[in-house]
């Protein structure tokens, strides 16, 4: 990434001292939905530990996110939270380097639960009530941006699709049998101002959150066989799109298509989603687009992007199908590369051991607290 690009700190800054404030969401007549004000009443407190802050950020997930996936992981407490307050940013000694080192760390020790099968969704969230009041435009996608791009550590265009920027891994079977895989993961990003837009699928309590979800991890640890139920996953992902949101009427941001004449939908005997195409949908925004330029702009969109894909959940002929929801084979090089090891522990005993308990998760998350304290003023 570019060195000349702004810290940040002082993109966050900028917008809380000159950015034009929400009339949906602030003001005499605007206030967001009940339950982001219920949730941010927690996030937004001083006097709450962040433990208890990110406990009532997963109720929300559990019941209020729209996509059936992130529900049913926060339900399954596999959701794995960086909670990032925004005092906390403005204190960091060396600004972008201390937050995308911030991001890591948790970053790291998730992936060691989700080799466990702890965990199956990474999600970074902000908190600012400033910002969570500031109207859609440029300056908010730019801050958007840094934060996807500090997570990513690359540069990420407008409208803009990189391939498997993010992995983790899955232990299945023990001893002998023991398999190691992989699984690429889909980032989003949501926004606050999203509450009651019609991009409101993609709002979120606190300010900004950016969500990394594995569903074909998801669906190995929901399974004791090497094969994950793909139509699990496929009605998961289309009651999500045609359960979206339709802003006055104007037209859903997503919506399912009719079975084409010909097509086979691995579902076709289901009463609700057989009759829809299980390959390809309908959307305002597009949902691989790491920074959609739609959520910033003032009109819900006329238009529709039409080759949304389902196909890669089911089809193993998709070249995306192994790598998001079958997995891809590894071995303990690659995975030791790729999770936090403590200062107490060595690759061999990680092997041998595949311990990760009580203790253990205690100490990963006092090293994120201490790690923490150590980069703010």
């Amino acid at each position: 990434m570019s060195k000349s690009k702004r810290h940040f700190a002082e993109m966050l800054l900028s917008l809380k001292l000159y950015g034009k404030k929400d009339p949906l969401h602030t003001g005499q007549r605007g206030s967001f939905s009940d339950d982001i004000v219920e949730t941010n009443s927690i996030l937004n407190d001083p006097g709450k530990s962040k433990e208890k802050k990110r406990d009532a950020f997963k109720r929300w997930l559990a019941k209020s996110q729209p996509c059936l996936f992130g529900q049913t992981a926060a339900r399954n407490d596999k959701v794995f939270v960086c909670l990032l307050e925004e005092d906390e940013i403005l204190r960091m000694q060396n600004g972008d380097d201390d937050l995308r080192q911030t991001i890591t760390d948790h970053q790291l020790v998730w992936r060691r639960y989700a080799l466990h099968g702890l965990s199956s969704s990474f999600v970074i969230l902000l908190c600012s009530r400033t910002i969570a009041g500031i109207a859609p435009c440029d300056e908010l996608k730019e801050l958007c941006r840094r934060l996807m791009e500090l997570y990513l550590n690359c540069s990420i265009g407008d409208n803009e699709i990189l391939q498997h920027e993010e992995w983790v891994y899955l232990a299945k079977g023990k001893g002998q049998s023991q398999s190691l895989l992989k699984f690429a993961t889909l980032p989003n990003i949501f926004c606050a101002q999203g509450d009651r837009r019609w991009w409101h699928d993609h709002r979120t309590p606190g300010a900004i959150m950016i969500t990394s979800n594995a569903l074909g991890h998801f669906m190995h640890t929901q399974s004791n066989s090497n094969s994950p139920d793909t139509n699990r996953a496929l009605r998961m992902a289309m009651g999500t799109i045609s359960g979206a949101y339709n802003e006055n009427k104007k037209g859903p941001a997503t919506c399912l298509i009719s079975l084409p004449l010909g097509e086979i939908s691995p579902i076709q005997t289901d009463q609700q989603l057989g009759r829809y195409s299980a390959r390809t949908y309908y959307g305002k925004f597009h949902t691989d687009h790491l920074i959609p330029s739609e959520f910033f702009t003032a009109k819900s969109p006329s238009t529709y992007y039409t080759d949304l894909d389902f196909s890669y959940i089911h089809d193993v002929n998709n070249p995306e199908h192994s790598e998001l929801m079958a997995g891809v084979s590894v071995d303990w090089y690659t995975v030791e590369n790729s999770i936090w090891l403590g200062s107490n522990e060595r690759g061999d005993t990680l092997r041998k051991t595949m311990q990760f308990d009580g203790k253990a998760q205690g100490s990963a998350k006092r090293w994120l607290t201490n790690r923490l304290k150590q980069r703010c003023l």
